[in-house]
């Protein structure tokens, strides 16, 4: 054992590196690791080493993911589960070519056109980005003003703070125009105006919001901070996303 712990020691104190014996004979490793007496033997290899190696196998081992018997000592060892550092490489560039990365570093996209994409948004958002703007100019969002009449025709008033679904309003009204969605108080609040009786309210997002007309629920469904009477008139316009 001294001499191992001698060899530790001329390994820490060498400055220009170790010399290896390429040639080296490993047939009798088993039987080192297995009788430490013949680590006395000094033509045979450090315990330190032997250990050692069997450590960075096994590492390589679950490196690779491979779980047969996977020995320190075998010849031959398998590497088909590696990938090699010039396929690696290839890879690497191919994704970056991918994605319109410059090289290595690069940590910000550079679009040719930032007409709807932000200049520094990520793949996933400048996708996002696009889309929205694709649906509109195709007509998915129209890019006319969608506009929806209901005259009340029925006796009696429409509650205040009584839901009206303005697609379906029932018998005592009087519809007409195009089909509205309002798919949530956002877009209630910065892409939907509400006439009545030709003057224009003032929208909220809910009904704590204490203003003439609000939202109520997806996807048509608004409500009054006043009774709706006979003979009332409701102008609902939707304007295209800007």
């Amino acid at each position: 054992m001294a001499r191992t712990l001698t060899f530790q020691n001329q390994i820490r104190s060498t400055t220009s590196g170790i010399e290896f014996i390429d040639d080296l004979d490993l047939n009798q490793a088993p039987i080192i690791i297995e009788d430490d007496a013949a680590l006395d033997d000094p033509a045979q290899v450090s315990g330190t080493i032997i250990y050692d190696l069997n450590f960075i196998r096994t590492a390589l081992r679950d490196i690779k993911g491979d779980t047969p018997s996977f020995n320190w000592y075998d010849p031959i060892p398998t590497t088909s589960g590696l990938i090699s550092l010039e396929d690696a490489r290839t890879e690497l560039s191919n994704l970056q070519t991918y994605v319109g990365s410059t090289g290595d570093g690069d940590d910000s996209p550079l679009y040719s056109s930032t007409v709807f994409v932000s200049p520094s948004a990520d793949l996933t958002e400048a996708v996002g980005q696009l889309d929205a703007a694709l649906a509109t100019i195709s007509g998915a969002v129209p890019l006319e003003i969608q506009k929806r009449i209901l005259i009340r025709t029925g006796d009696g008033v429409h509650s205040r703070n009584d839901p009206l679904d303005i697609e379906t309003p029932g018998s005592e009204w009087e519809i007409s125009g195009d089909s509205i969605t309002i798919p949530g108080s956002g877009t209630f609040m910065e892409s939907v105006s509400v006439f009545h009786n030709g003057s224009l309210l003032l929208n909220g997002a809910n009904a704590s919001a204490d203003r003439d007309v609000y939202f109520v629920a997806s996807d048509h469904e608004i409500a009054f901070e006043f009774s709706l009477n006979k003979r009332a008139v409701l102008q609902i316009w939707r304007f295209p996303a800007g």
